[in-house]
């Protein structure tokens, strides 16, 4: 690196590049170089209000204001200024309306204020693929700024920049994930209530399924005997001769949905839980239970329970 030189600014021959000047710059260079560590953590508007105070400390300003907008968000820009009050400094409110339009870079304007002060005016707009802005700031020194200051103002904006540019991103980050969260939360809490509200059901349906197994393997078995497949409306036939094998059981009087509905019955199955085994409506089985009820003879329930279970059907 030239001795007359630091980081490309140029440096007065008079001390060589090593005197009081230039540890000073330096070590302002190494502190801005230090703020977007110091910015960890901490609000947008935050990080606006603490690039103006360093910078008042830094280059001894007079007035100084920042504007930072997110291209992204498209809400209002943020806005700051020293001194503090209802709007930013008169000298520095000059320097915004001077242009809709800046130049690209730093810019430089003398002033004059309503007392009749004279103040040089410097702006510099923030152009970056993430971030747009402005920032402008005052001095009454007439060499304002100068060469070393205009680096220096350069490097604390863009510090600024980048650190509110990160702190916005894990704001995004921060509420797309308490969004993803609340999410699925409610997607929890929805089905929790569903298996409230459908659990019974089902419970319900396994039990009539295993009751309807149940007949059906005691079908298979041969409970019903020989008469369970047909309609049996007449009387009953001639009785087996002796020595031809076991008596044969006596038909029931009834028709075959009859006689399922009274073996379903006789498991204890309600009509509502027999209609849905048989895939029948819930008033067809009452008419078919008040039919068999009346050829067998019986008034209750209990009565044509101990029927069936009499006839094999239980």
């Amino acid at each position: 690196m030239d001795a007359a030189s630091i980081d490309g600014v140029p440096q007065p021959e008079s001390d060589g590049g090593t005197g009081p000047d230039v540890r000073r710059w330096m070590r302002d260079m190494a502190a801005l170089h230090a703020l977007p560590a110091l910015w960890v953590d901490h609000e947008p508007n935050e990080i606006a209000a603490g690039l103006l105070s360093v910078l008042f400390g830094v280059l001894e300003l007079d007035g100084a204001y920042a504007r930072f907008e997110d291209p992204r968000d498209g809400g209002p820009p943020l806005e700051t200024w020293r001194p503090s009050g209802a709007e930013p400094p008169a000298e520095v409110r000059i320097g915004l309306d001077s242009g809709d339009a800046p130049a690209p870079g730093i810019t430089t304007t003398e002033v004059e204020d309503a007392d009749g002060g004279r103040h040089r005016v410097t702006r510099l707009p923030v152009a970056l693929p993430w971030e747009r802005g402005m920032v402008v700031v005052s001095a009454a020194r007439s060499d304002f700024p100068t060469e070393r200051e205009t680096h220096l103002l350069r490097t604390a904006v863009g510090q600024a920049a980048i650190a509110i540019h990160t702190a916005r991103r894990i704001a995004r980050e921060q509420a797309a994930r308490a969004a993803a969260e609340a999410t699925l939360a409610r997607q929890g809490e929805l089905l929790r209530s569903l298996v409230d509200e459908v659990g019974p059901t089902l419970e319900s349906l396994a039990s009539i399924t295993r009751r309807a197994e149940e007949a059906a393997r005691l079908s298979v078995a041969g409970g019903p005997g020989d008469w369970s497949g047909r309609e049996l409306d007449g009387p009953a036939p001639a009785a087996a001769r002796h020595g031809d094998g076991p008596a044969p059981r006596t038909p029931l009087p009834l028709t075959r949905r009859e006689t399922e509905v009274l073996g379903l019955l006789a498991q204890g199955l309600n009509n509502r839980e027999i209609a849905g085994v048989m895939w029948l409506s819930d008033r067809t089985v009452e008419r078919h239970i008040t039919s068999l009820y009346r050829k067998i003879g019986v008034a209750r329930r209990s009565e044509a329970t101990a029927f069936a279970l009499r006839h094999g059907l239980g």
